[in-house]
């Protein structure tokens, strides 16, 4: 049985069983549960696993102290709950934006290697046939095409996995409504015959109706929803819904059978009637406004087209504008509309070979170099979703990359002849009737401006950061090849002035006990924290009760303020340093009103600890009676110190 799960089971089974289990939420190394009845614990069995540091109440609460794997006990008893996980660490205290955009790429990386490498492969076909070396009727081409293009064809399917592992879902189940979304045939039958009748008829949003569900009216877009992102995403959170509440409703008996198809059931009811009708409404609406203002700011329009494109591409809307640039060409033999949107893919192109150049991961280099390679062949997918959208500032370069481009087309009205994209595409502005290739040079003069805007704006704002790397390890050249030097001892100084005494001395015994790591704990005389060390600060709890910094040679100290303190107003520790920036020693990382904490009936122990002290031959407390900010506090000694400098290193320290 797996760690966590067999951890889980017994938790769950001591505190009552799941029945009794309100709500559970977690810390830094506690999990908080919200109990029916405080009598039905077995606190005994509990506190007799080695599993357990401890357990206590506190806040109303009944907590069990576990350590640093808490929240994959907790994600895991959630699981077996039938609920989600409730980290207090996350939703509460991001915005709807920064929410949405870890949400889309949290379920896009694990996919991104397959979608570059589809894209590459689709980009190789593109060049062999443009070379002539292939036609489209050749087996080479139609075996390379599918295997190009296979990703995005069966992208809801594929999303449907990661999404639902992200809602903590059966994943089996997100596949499955990723399938039925693009059944083979399912667009063609919902939109071919004759007409039952029309919605909103006599409005621009007349829809014709050719399939009814029980009477209910079906709406399904005509280009169905292949390589669409968000119905599918949409689809999966429904499905995560109804599936906890299934497993909370239904005998455990039936669940394994009954559970998948109620949520399929309810879920693909849901996501053919409601993603259906919502996406078809939205495609118009866009349409109708961007047709009207044409006709009245032709600029204006040129640059919302281009703006908002982008965006569109992830919402799966984008057709509403593709489809006015096929309906112009159709009608006259080129499209301006479909021209404008021609510079997008060479923005993420250079916005991504700019990333490539300055990033000191080798992760997101390889990321970069391989969209950049799918953004030639105008397969953007890979740099939103792996390079540009986790960074929104560059999704914002890319669209204003893209409008200057587009702005210089709609002005010099170069038209498109052909419709094609990348760097295949160029030759699509050469007039086939004259064979004036005015056009071409427009579209290059287009495409070269785009290139400099996004390529100078991301290398200007780029911030090592961005990529997971600190601007420490950044300036001296040193990533994830090139390990860092071990010191035999590494200082940590008070990170606040107060009185100090030893970490066993706390009330709180979750640290008292030791199991979390050696240090001290001190009493703040004033409500500001700075960083005792030079390092990376790994972790803030968005609270800004907790915090974590690793030292260059790996030393992982944690500061928490207060016992309890999480359950604080949110506001009452104000953090001053973002998550994953380099901290220098001295560094101001936190504010609060020491008042403010103790009239809520919090304490201010605040334990400063080496959170991987095993690590070390030993932890020494060096500070006694009252501490200033910077003062010496612990040292830490390397396994790696030579015997005979052990014993004058620990009286230097003392």
């Amino acid at each position: 049985m797996d760690t966590y799960e067999a951890l889980a089971t017994f938790v769950i089974d001591n505190v009552g069983g799941g029945a009794n289990i309100k709500s559970v939420t977690h810390c830094l190394t506690r999990l908080r549960f919200d109990l029916a009845d405080d009598s039905l614990i077995d606190n005994d069995a509990l506190l007799h696993s080695k599993d357990v540091v401890t357990t206590q109440f506190a806040g109303g609460k009944f907590q069990v102290v576990i350590g640093a794997q808490v929240g994959d006990v907790c994600t895991e008893i959630e699981r077996q709950l039938g609920g989600t996980s409730q980290d207090v660490s996350e939703e509460e205290s991001r915005s709807l934006l920064d929410r949405f955009t870890s949400l889309i790429t949290q379920v896009m990386t694990p996919v991104l290697g397959v979608l570059c490498g589809c894209g590459i492969i689709a980009g190789l076909m593109a060049i062999l046939s443009t070379a002539g070396l292939i036609a489209s009727t050749d087996g080479a081409y139609l075996v390379l095409n599918v295997m190009g293009n296979a990703c995005l064809t069966f992208f809801p399917v594929i999303l449907g996995y990661t999404s639902a592992k992200a809602f903590k879902m059966n994943p089996f189940t997100g596949m499955i409504l990723g399938c039925i979304l693009i059944y083979p045939g399912l667009a063609a039958s919902m939109s071919t015959g004759n007409a039952l009748y029309t919605i909103f008829a006599g409005t621009p949003l007349a829809t014709p109706i050719y399939q009814t569900f029980f009477g209910i009216p079906i709406m399904f877009p005509s280009s169905g929803y292949t390589s669409t992102v968000i119905p599918i995403i949409f689809a999966t959170f429904v499905a995560s819904k109804v599936e906890r509440f299934a497993n909370k409703t239904l005998p455990q008996a039936s669940r394994m059978f009954v559970t998948p198809m109620v949520v399929i059931l309810v879920a693909g009811i849901v996501a053919l009637l409601v993603v259906g009708p919502v996406s078809i409404i939205l495609t118009n609406l866009i349409s109708m406004g961007l047709n009207g203002l044409l006709s009245v700011v032709p600029i204006l329009a040129y640059i919302l087209f281009a703006l908002v494109y982008q965006p569109l591409v992830i919402l799966g809307l984008h057709w509403a504008l593709i489809s006015l640039g096929l309906i112009e060409f159709a009608s006259s033999g080129s499209t301006l509309l479909i021209a404008l949107i021609f510079p997008a893919s060479f923005a993420h192109l250079a916005v991504c070979a700019a990333v490539m150049l300055r990033s000191k991961s080798k992760v997101m280099r390889e990321t970069s170099l391989a969209a950049v390679i799918s953004a030639c062949f105008c397969i953007i997918e890979p740099s939103i979703y792996g390079v540009t959208l986790p960074v929104k500032k560059r999704f914002g370069i890319c669209m204003i990359a893209g409008t200057v481009g587009a702005v210089i087309m709609g002005l010099a009205d170069s038209k498109m002849y052909a419709i094609a994209m990348g760097v295949t595409g160029l030759a699509s502005f050469i007039d086939p009737s004259t064979g004036s290739t005015s056009g071409l040079v427009i579209c290059l003069v287009s495409v070269i401006a785009t290139m400099v805007v996004g390529f100078a704006l991301t290398w200007i704002t780029y911030k090592p950061s961005d990529d997971g790397v600190s601007d420490a390890i950044d300036d001296k050249g040193i990533d994830s090849e090139n390990p860092p030097v071990h010191h035999e001892k590494v200082a940590i100084c008070a990170p606040v002035s107060g009185i100090v005494s030893p970490l066993a001395d706390m009330d709180d015994a979750a640290f008292s006990g030791g199991a979390l790591g050696k240090g001290a704990c001190i009493v703040p005389a004033e409500g500001r924290i700075v960083s005792p060390c030079d390092g990376d600060l790994t972790m803030v709890f968005p609270t800004g009760h907790a915090l974590g910094i690793t030292t260059s040679d790996g030393a992982e100290i944690i500061i928490h303020i207060g016992t309890n303190t999480v359950q604080m107003p949110q506001g009452t520790f104000t953090v001053h340093v973002a998550q994953g920036a380099h901290v220098t020693k001295g560094e101001l990382l936190v504010t609060f009103d020491p008042k403010a904490v103790l009239d809520q009936g919090y304490n201010l122990e605040t334990a400063v600890l080496v959170s991987n002290s095993s690590d070390y031959l030993d932890v020494l407390l060096v500070a006694d009676g009252s501490v200033t900010e910077g003062d010496d506090l612990l040292v830490a000694l390397s396994r790696d110190l030579e015997p005979s400098n052990i014993t004058s290193h620990v009286q230097t320290a003392l």
